[in-house]
């Protein structure tokens, strides 16, 4: 069975469907590039979760799907000073004052390349920010952020890089607000349902969840690192990567038959991972290559994540969703 490519609609803006012989993803560039949907095709398992209609996915976007979140997660105050610079983003969680999720969750994506053969298939979008006033002016710097989409049997490979064409160098971080069904079939038991996650350290938060500069032993950490039920357990954390390299979350649900190894590469030193109180039927385990409000944050740069990219530069980030029956 070959891997295909098809342009269709989706809630009525453009996308694109990609099925391999073991998944089907929707892409759709006009909602920040997000990665959708993503299905297990043998039992047309959803394992995203997908909004109900349009108006559900403008209500609460960055729970469905996996949106990009540049930079990830809360600004103290939408605002920090970098290289001489001062920043500022929109206020948009108004009851702590904080700016949250970043710029590019709305922005309206272009697709630039696609191609597909019996062994993978390929989608690549792009923005410039110029291109956007609300991104120019949060981030007022010519730049440009790609993405491109490898689906290859049960694995997606997303790899995002932001060129610099401006003269000076650009903060920058990324995340991911990665939403997975848990349990991954309607009306599973969660309690067949295992989390795992490579860590020994969480960041303290204070009242509006912004890090306080301290780290602290991680809860259940041996528990999480071997597989760690999450019945009954409701997570809205910051964890600092147990090592440097590569590192994953893994999901596992024995009812479905199915494992999700969520990997990311070096640059994502931490995870958030939420689940709106434990009992929303969803997870969201977000990988960050900087910390909360890492401008902001008491803390090393090597610890934070905070970096920059230098003009004339490109960074790059790979993260991988890989998928395998039980």
């Amino acid at each position: 069975m070959s891997t295909t490519i098809e342009h269709i609609t989706y809630m009525e803006e453009a996308a694109l469907r990609v099925r391999t012989p073991l998944l089907e993803g929707i892409i759709v560039p006009a909602w920040g590039t997000n990665l959708i949907s993503l299905i297990w095709r043998e039992s047309g398992t959803p394992l995203l979760r997908t909004p109900a209609s349009r108006e559900a996915y403008l209500a609460k976007p960055v729970l469905h799907g996996t949106p990009v979140l540049f930079p990830p997660n809360r600004i103290d105050g939408g605002t920090f000073d970098f290289n001489g610079r001062t920043y500022t983003f929109p206020v948009n969680e108004k009851d702590k004052g904080n700016h949250i999720h970043g710029v590019l969750v709305d922005a309206p994506w272009t697709i630039a390349h696609t191609a597909a053969d019996e062994g993978a298939a390929v989608v690549e979008t792009a923005v410039r920010a110029k291109d956007v006033p609300a991104v120019f002016a949060a981030l007022p710097h010519d730049f440009t952020a790609r993405m491109r989409f490898v689906f290859e049997q049960g694995r997606v490979t997303q790899t995002f890089t932001v060129d610099n064409d401006d003269e000076a160098p650009m903060p920058w971080g990324l995340g991911y607000h990665t939403t997975f069904h848990f349990p991954l079939t309607a009306g599973g038991d969660l309690s067949h349902c295992t989390f795992q996650l490579q860590t020994d350290q969480i960041w303290e938060l204070g009242e509006r969840l912004l890090p306080t500069g301290r780290l602290l032993p991680a809860p259940r950490r041996e528990e999480l690192e071997q597989g760690l039920s999450l019945q009954g357990i409701a997570l809205d954390d910051v964890f600092q990567s147990r090592d440097q390299g590569d590192n994953e979350a893994v999901l596992t649900d024995e009812q479905a038959g199915l494992r999700i190894v969520y990997r990311a590469d070096s640059q994502f030193g931490q995870w958030v991972v939420y689940n709106a109180g434990g009992e929303s039927g969803f997870l969201c385990p977000e990988p960050y290559t900087w910390v909360t409000n890492a401008p902001n944050v008491k803390a090393p740069a090597e610890l934070t994540g905070l970096r920059a990219v230098a003009p004339g530069q490109r960074a790059v980030a790979v993260t991988q969703i890989s998928v395998s029956a039980r």
